[in-house]
């Protein structure tokens, strides 16, 4: 937990060190995404997360493995890699990219756009996701995490951290955020 609550701390502030389970501290934060009722099954599957508008679901076979998958009838679970403290790094990344107060994102980046972005920042120790754009990966510079998602030749890119000042190094790469801005949009 103490890697993870490195991350934790810059995101979401200090966080009750009563409890060292990843799953309920990550369960506490998540604002966008929710946790399942506790008991929920899909076949061999603890459902574990669901998507805010319910399309896509989280969740722990029966070999402890954690898989994903679109929320629909017969929908195949895929094996998402990743260790217990990786996934529960992952969501708590996805929701504070969704959800701190400074933010910036644009559809359509180009990949040479998307590789000077990858440069400046660490690649957060998680695996890829399908949701919610192909080849979802996460990325952090300080306290700004970013996310990136891939469809083809054009990216997807949003960057979130707790203030503006945590994003400044964005500006230097002069980029049109076209879909969101918190300077702008007064967020």
């Amino acid at each position: 937990m103490d890697r993870l609550g490195q991350f934790f701390e810059l995101w979401f502030g200090q966080q009750s060190s009563e409890d060292d389970d990843p799953a309920s501290t990550v369960g506490r934060l998540l604002r966008f995404n929710r946790p399942a009722p506790m008991g929920t099954f899909d076949g061999a599957v603890e459902v574990l997360i669901i998507e805010n508008q319910g399309v896509w679901l989280w969740g722990k076979d029966a070999d402890d493995r954690y898989v994903e998958r679109e929320n629909e009838p017969g929908a195949p679970w895929r094996e998402t890699g990743e260790s217990t403290e990786e996934f529960w790094l992952h969501h708590a990344a996805f929701d504070a990219v969704s959800n701190l107060p400074a933010s910036r994102s644009a559809q359509w980046f180009d990949a040479a756009t998307v590789r000077s972005i990858e440069s400046g920042t660490t690649p957060l120790p998680c695996k890829s996701w399908s949701w919610p754009g192909t080849g979802h990966t996460l990325f952090y510079r300080g306290a700004s995490v970013v996310m990136i998602c891939g469809d083809g030749t054009d990216f997807w890119v949003v960057a979130s951290a707790p203030t503006e000042s945590d994003l400044s190094w964005l500006d230097d790469f002069d980029l049109i955020w076209d879909e969101s801005d918190s300077r702008r949009d007064g967020a």
